[in-house]
């Protein structure tokens, strides 16, 4: 399996681990403490705890994590992809009550690829190529997996399966409303008049789609049906 896939698998086990204590602290320890889910999740390699930890450094690399010393780390809530729900708690017992920052339900936006693969898309649509506008220089946008990675469907998390939309048009083919020919690349909507006629999804020349999982899309959650 490929860097991507290791790094949300760890990535998965430091989010556990935080959402289990409500704390954005954790250590090498802990990682190590999940271990065994790794190995399951990658039999093949006889180094999971070395892995793991290369990982770690990737993930303070790409700003996801933050290092604070002997072996300890805290997750970056300010991460464009950290989403989280501020809880704040108070220290009983105290006779001046302060509050204590906590943190609960926290998740990524997307998946690690995804959110590449939308940075790489400068957040823009390949669909309608409008940017929903976030800031002067902030874009927002959202990775679809055309094949869904969870059951029934159980799609790669993989750049060919991944494509990049705004909310509107995230929602049309989550919905199976709308979807792309495999063969074209032709973009159709069960309402006609949604897209324009001729309309195709852009796609950059670094980004190789696969056929079959845009195939699965067409068939299995839009159904075939003419357009």
């Amino acid at each position: 399996m490929g860097e991507w896939t290791w790094k949300q698998a760890v990535a998965d086990c430091v989010l556990d681990t935080i959402n289990r204590r409500g704390r954005p602290e954790f250590t090498l320890a802990d990682v190590y403490r999940r271990a065994h889910l790794l190995q399951q999740r990658f039999p093949r390699n006889r180094h999971v705890r070395e892995k793991a930890r290369q990982i770690l450094q990737q993930l303070r690399d790409d700003g996801l994590i933050l290092f604070t010393g002997g072996g300890r780390y805290v997750l970056n809530l300010e991460h464009e992809e950290v989403v989280s729900e501020p809880d704040l708690s108070i220290h009983r017992g105290s006779a001046s009550p302060s509050t204590r920052p906590r943190v609960r339900n926290v998740r990524l936006r997307d998946t690690l690829l995804a959110g590449d693969i939308r940075r790489r898309y400068a957040n823009t649509c390949q669909v309608c190529r409008q940017p929903v506008r976030l800031t002067a220089t902030t874009n927002y946008a959202e990775g679809h997996h055309m094949r869904p990675l969870g059951s029934p469907h159980l799609g790669p998390d993989q750049p060919g399966n991944i494509i990049v939309l705004c909310p509107n048009h995230h929602k049309m083919f989550d919905r199976g409303v709308a979807t792309v020919y495999p063969q074209t690349l032709r973009v159709a909507h069960l309402v006609r008049d949604v897209f324009p006629p001729g309309a195709r999804l852009h796609v950059e020349a670094w980004h190789e789609l696969s056929t079959e999982c845009i195939t699965y899309h067409h068939m299995r959650i839009f159904r075939g049906r003419a357009v």
